[in-house]
């Protein structure tokens, strides 16, 4: 899933680049800097970059190239919101990179699409399933954060293979070789992303932005 430099087509590294550094300027501008430095957040920000980091230097490393983790950003987005969520996505997968000698001129590129592109995916769901289902708090564990984190997972898997074709790997090794790994992980990464809401929205569910427990536990 992390991508090195000579996996890359030519031109996407640069995109990465911009696409990484236009993503932080416009999330710092939604990010409320002033009310997160003065409270409680700052800390469990940093506290949730820490598990990212350590989230996302678990790989398996199935071929050069070719390594697989699981990214907790559904989770990140729901407890932080989007703007926050990503630059805590940022800290932990830069030092992520760093601690697992990950090639860092190819950094951007992954952190666009393993934690920009599932991130804004997150927002968008979450916004669409608070409107449209109702206000329960197994709807919100089961498909807020477990559907929508596999369904993200999978999103990152097309825009993976994506990349691989771009480059020139066959369709065909793709298919078979490829993208079925995202089908296990996207398993996996439900169930972490639903163990880590249920724990929050019991026992810290002032910690959610997302999740206000006299909409979703009062008179239920």
């Amino acid at each position: 899933m992390d991508f090195s430099l000579d996996t890359l087509p030519g031109g996407l590294a640069w995109a990465g680049g911009v696409l990484a550094l236009a993503a932080l300027i416009y999330e710092a501008r939604q990010a409320e800097w002033r009310t997160l430095i003065s409270g409680p957040v700052l800390g469990r920000l940093l506290g949730a970059a820490v598990m990212l980091m350590l989230l996302w230097s678990l790989k398996a490393n199935l071929a050069p190239g070719f390594r697989l983790h699981l990214l907790g950003v559904t989770v990140a987005v729901l407890t932080f919101g989007r703007a926050r969520a990503i630059f805590a996505i940022a800290i932990g997968s830069l030092a992520s990179a760093i601690g697992t000698s990950t090639e860092l001129a190819a950094w951007p590129f992954n952190f666009v699409l393993l934690g920009v592109l599932p991130a804004w995916l997150s927002h968008v769901a979450d916004r669409l399933l608070q409107a449209r289902l109702p206000n329960h708090l197994f709807v919100f564990i089961f498909a807020n954060a477990c559907a929508v984190s596999a369904a993200c997972m999978l999103a990152v898997g097309v825009g993976a293979s994506l990349v691989q074709a771009l480059g020139g790997a066959a369709i065909g090794r793709i298919l078979e070789d490829y993208l079925p790994y995202f089908l296990l992980l996207g398993f996996a990464e439900a169930w972490l992303s639903g163990m880590a809401a249920t724990l929050l929205v019991v026992f810290c569910p002032g910690w959610v932005a997302s999740f206000d427990d006299r909409r979703y536990l009062l008179d239920k």
